[in-house]
């Protein structure tokens, strides 16, 4: 008989998705999505068996906390918390901090739990303005840490050891899990013809400016500047920033402002470009270096995926350790961005070619981290009984 799996996601991640494409493919597993927003059902029954949508816009302001209340005590919102109460699992994988899943790791059975801290919210903090006083990332800090002491086990992306930097002891058995690729989704590096245009891509729409990290539009016209074709896939996160890149795009020939793209597909399309870059700088005197130290952005895994080498920002030092190590890529400070044409045509990018051909296999999510994964779930079930 299979074991179940249920996932709890409030907006579905890459990263459960992998997962569970694997597990699933193994014929060994059963696994269950319960989220709070819409999905592909198309693409999304490939990685799970069973899929449990209640689909709730996350703005907590008045009007939304209305509709909130009222889309839960609706028949549909009654039937998804009825169905979620009687699902018994091998175990919950619950993603946060993130206030709809704290409430379902507080109501499901008293069944193993793992807590996947997708961005550990305890390494945040930056100064204090009254744009942005930082209620809502303290909120989910207080929720970070209730889940953590009540869960059985840990999953994170950064490094293995970010956990001892929290202000809190973690007792609970963690795992962290490396950027890696689902071989379905892995291509071929492709041959880069030599005296060809430079093309570098990011595998999102636009970055959200906020305070401590630098404007999109600023890198873009730094990059663009030196005759670098920059490509970006995907609107803003903010709808109305969409016509400022819309502009740019219009008079700005370097600057490519591409429509989103399903994963799979996105691999794809990002393939015929030299660089996937992770555009992400911050100014670490206003924001906590911990949060740029440790985090990981799923990008690089596209870029491996995609078979493209790899930017990264010095102040990532967990990616750039990875980029470095492999060889995949080259590390480079914000300050040193004006200087980025020459910097790359002084890589050998026949070499990093080679490498990210062994980096597709060594991060490989279907021979090497699941297999690794379910060691650790096994571990955590056992312990709980």
């Amino acid at each position: 008989m299979k074991k179940q799996i249920v996932f709890i996601d409030y907006v579905p991640n890459i990263i459960n998705l992998k997962i569970s494409w694997v597990l699933k493919s193994s014929g060994k597993y059963r696994t269950t999505l319960v989220s709070f927003s819409k999905v592909d059902m198309d693409f999304y029954k490939n990685a799970y068996d069973e899929i449990i949508i209640l689909d709730i816009k996350h703005n907590l302001n008045p009007k939304n906390l209305i509709f909130i209340f009222k889309k839960i005590l609706s028949k549909e919102g009654r039937r998804f918390i009825h169905k979620v109460i009687k699902l018994n699992p091998y175990f919950f994988q619950i993603t946060g901090p993130d206030i709809f899943n704290f409430l379902l790791m507080l109501i499901t059975k008293k069944r193993p739990k793992i807590y996947f801290a997708y961005d550990v919210w305890g390494f945040y903090g930056k100064k204090l303005s009254l744009k942005n006083p930082g209620i809502k990332e303290n909120i989910q800090k207080i929720i970070e840490r209730i889940c953590i002491k009540i869960s059985d086990g840990i999953i994170h992306k950064g490094p293995e050891k970010e956990l001892d930097f929290l202000l809190y002891r973690v007792s609970k058995p963690h795992y962290n899990i490396s950027p890696g690729c689902l071989d379905e989704w892995t291509l071929q590096p492709k041959k880069i013809k030599k005296n060809r245009d430079i093309h570098l891509v990011f595998a999102g729409g636009p970055l959200k400016s906020s305070d401590g990290r630098v404007h999109f539009l600023e890198i873009v016209k730094k990059i663009t500047s030196q005759n670098i074709n920059f490509h970006t896939f995907g609107g803003c996160v903010d709808p109305k920033d969409n016509k400022v890149f819309l502009a740019e795009a219009k008079k700005n020939k370097y600057f490519h402002f591409h429509g989103r793209e399903r994963i799979d597909n996105l691999n794809k399309k990002i393939a015929d470009y030299a660089y996937g870059i992770n555009p992400d700088f911050y100014d670490t005197s206003v924001i906590n270096p911990l949060w740029p130290k440790t985090s990981v952005a799923n990008k690089i895994s596209n870029y491996i995926e995609a078979g493209i080498a790899i930017i990264i920002n010095k102040d990532a030092e967990y990616m750039a350790q990875i980029v470095k190590n492999l060889g995949i890529g080259f590390v480079i400070e914000y300050k040193k961005l004006e200087d980025l044409k020459k910097i790359i045509l002084q890589q050998d990018y026949k070499k990093m070619k080679k490498n990210i051909l062994k980096a597709q296999k060594e991060l490989s999510f279907n021979r090497k981290i699941v297999p690794e994964l379910e060691k650790f779930y096994e571990k955590i079930v056992n312990l709980k009984h």
